[in-house]
């Protein structure tokens, strides 16, 4: 998780500056990417998206035009917010034409009224940043690590499902396709709530692809299936805009998991089928020693030594039409 506009302001090296919000208060939760620096008029062209701009305006254009364009600029690259430090260009404040733009824009406009050292900033900030990625590989490897060891168990979907919960602290369930529910873990929440008309409550969570968000919903979805064969769908409840990439990862490891669980369990079903009908065609066709028939009885659990089998033959038939029976049976 990358550090907010909001959280960054807090920060000591930013304090010194003595930081007010001028304009755009409704985007301090926006996530600050990065920091750059530069007094350069046109450089929403060198941005990304995300980062938070550091400036002393001494290189922007003297009119209002102008002003409103590089605000306009900014707001349509995506950064996560503008800093301008006063003293060099502007004295008191930040020129109205200034606010005026970023706040109908949203963009977070932040005066500095004493002299900061941006290096100071940009220093405390990345470290956030990076500290914040490492948190998140971390998490990341324990998710990797927790479902393997569930796929390598053969856990059964419901602690599948529980785990997911538990490493997401969110709520989950695993419905088949018929939106019928398999397996949920509440979070901690009421299980009424959750479940309560869930198939009607399941068929208004729209998302797009294997795995998506639904954000009127609140939850958050991906499909369960290997081979091309989905079986069913496992959700995850969220309150937010779009849930942290942590979540995501949850889930579809999850349900990598339970789709690798159910692929294992049905391989393990066929071979067994397969070998029985393997050692009944050798009895039957008389391809095998006795001895050797005898053995491989014995190795799948059945003992054929002085004992006496009795064979079943089940033969299946169409049910007559009723017609037909009573001519058989003739009047009454």
């Amino acid at each position: 998780m990358f550090p907010t506009v909001r959280e960054v302001m807090a920060l000591d090296s930013m304090r010194v500056g003595a930081p007010r919000l001028v304009a755009g208060e409704s985007g301090l939760d926006r996530p600050v990417r990065w920091v750059h620096s530069s007094e350069v008029p046109d450089i929403a062209s060198l941005l990304r998206g995300g980062e938070l701009v550091l400036i002393t305006g001494i290189g922007l254009p003297a009119d209002d035009a102008g002003i409103r364009a590089f605000i306009q600029d900014l707001a349509e690259v995506g950064v996560a917010g503008l800093v301008v430090e006063l003293g060099r260009r502007y004295s008191a404040s930040v020129p109205r034409v200034m606010v005026a733009a970023a706040q109908k824009l949203g963009l977070p406009l932040i005066e500095l009224r004493r002299p900061t050292p941006f290096v100071r900033i940009t220093e405390a900030v990345h470290a956030l940043i990076v500290d914040s990625q490492l948190t998140e590989l971390r998490a990341t490897e324990e998710i990797h690590q927790r479902f393997t060891e569930l796929s390598v168990e053969g856990a059964e979907p419901a602690e599948v499902v529980h785990q997911a919960a538990q490493l997401s602290g969110c709520p989950v369930v695993l419905e088949n396709l018929a939106r019928q529910v398999l397996a949920f873990d509440a979070a901690g929440d009421r299980a009424e709530m959750l479940l309560d008309s869930w198939e009607q409550h399941s068929r208004r969570i729209s998302t797009t692809g294997r795995t998506g968000y639904d954000a009127d919903a609140g939850w958050l979805a991906t499909m369960v299936g290997a081979r091309g064969q989905d079986w069913g769908r496992l959700l995850l409840r969220f309150d937010g805009p779009q849930p942290p990439t942590r979540l995501v990862i949850v889930l579809e490891r999850a349900a990598s998991t339970l789709a690798l669980g159910r692929l294992i369990q049905r391989d393990a079903e066929g071979l067994e089928r397969q070998l029985h009908g393997t050692l009944l065609s050798a009895l039957l066709e008389h391809t095998l020693p006795v001895d050797e028939v005898a053995l491989r009885a014995r190795a799948l659990g059945v003992t054929l030594d002085r004992r006496r089998l009795v064979g079943v033959a089940v033969r299946l038939r169409q049910e007559e039409p009723a017609d037909a029976r009573v001519g058989k049976e003739g009047p009454r």
